[in-house]
């Protein structure tokens, strides 16, 4: 079985232990990148094989014409817990398995959304446009205390999101396909737009909710309500047009390298950060440790974190 990884900086990215531990899963072959899927000459060969992507190798997109080109390609073991760069159904009727990563990051990431929130709830894009020069009649914020977080999907990260502003002290209320928690307030989808004070999206990013955020529910958001998001599924350039019309308190947002354009250039109270949310030391470290396992139970046959 060859194991071809491929990423920013693929050749020092595990351990040395991680390494031992791939080598004898299989052939592995280490490419660094970014580049062309078609320069990873290892792809066309006619050994059976197992390709492991980190996402910012490929600017987070597999295209079909490269699960077409790849010969004996059993399974694609994604770095991210997103899966929406790959065309999963396509990948499941050629045969090949696509696995991904769980809950990693989900403390990084839901202390990156609140965050923004704290930010944005003290204008801090604002004072930072200004200057760095504080005006406290026109920087006024808000405190989150005793204001509504609505969270839409309660799974992992959301949960994380939750259980933080709790301890913020804000209600909280939650919307969620399946998972249920006694400990917050659940309401339908439309209750949670018009309640919250502070809303967070945390479902994941598939086909299946790509169409959940629609116009008719950003547009029921008080103009006093802060949106703050790590997904990407929702109609962004009428967030920003909002918020420049004062019909919103405030929208954060990330972006991968590609889309992002500079902090000044976005009007109004806009957090605009990078796609570094799950960046920090500790899921850096359960990122690596997750990846190897999905690549040697791959090798194996084995996909316990299946999507397809």
């Amino acid at each position: 079985m060859k194991i071809i990884i491929m990423a920013p900086d693929a050749t020092n990215f595990f351990t040395k232990e991680q390494k031992q531990k791939l080598a004898q899963a299989g052939a592995v072959v280490y490419v660094d990148g970014p580049k062309p899927f078609e320069e990873v000459k290892e792809l066309f060969s006619k050994d059976k094989k197992i390709i492991a992507v980190d996402s910012d190798f490929c600017d987070w997109k597999i295209s079909n014409d490269v699960l077409d080109k790849t010969q004996n390609l059993s399974a694609v073991c994604l770095q991210t817990t997103s899966f929406s760069w790959i065309d999963t159904m396509y990948a499941k009727k050629k045969g090949i398995v696509v696995t991904n990563l769980r809950g990693f990051s989900s403390e990084s990431v839901a202390e990156w959304a609140v965050m923004m929130a704290i930010n944005l709830a003290r204008k801090i894009p604002l004072v930072l446009k200004d200057g760095w020069v504080g005006n406290s009649t026109k920087h006024k914020g808000i405190e989150l205390r005793g204001k509504t977080a609505g969270v839409i999907g309660l799974g992992t990260n959301g949960t994380k999101i939750a259980e933080l502003c709790h301890g913020l002290g804000m209600n909280v209320i939650y919307w969620s396909k399946k998972s249920k928690d006694k400990r917050f307030k659940y309401m339908s989808l439309k209750e949670v737009f018009s309640n919250s004070d502070v809303i967070f999206p945390a479902f994941a990013q598939n086909k299946d909710t790509e169409k959940l955020l629609t116009q008719s529910l950003l547009k029921s958001m008080k103009k006093t309500t802060i949106f703050v998001t790590t997904v990407h599924k929702y109609n962004h350039e009428m967030l920003l047009e909002m918020v420049k019309e004062g019909k919103l308190y405030g929208y954060g947002f990330e972006l991968n390298p590609s889309e992002f354009k500079e902090f000044n250039s976005y009007e109004g109270n806009v957090w605009a950060g990078p796609d570094i949310a799950w960046a920090t030391e500790g899921s850096m470290r359960s990122n690596a440790a997750q990846w190897v396992e999905s690549i040697v139970n791959a090798a194996k046959g084995k996909y316990p974190t299946r999507i397809n």
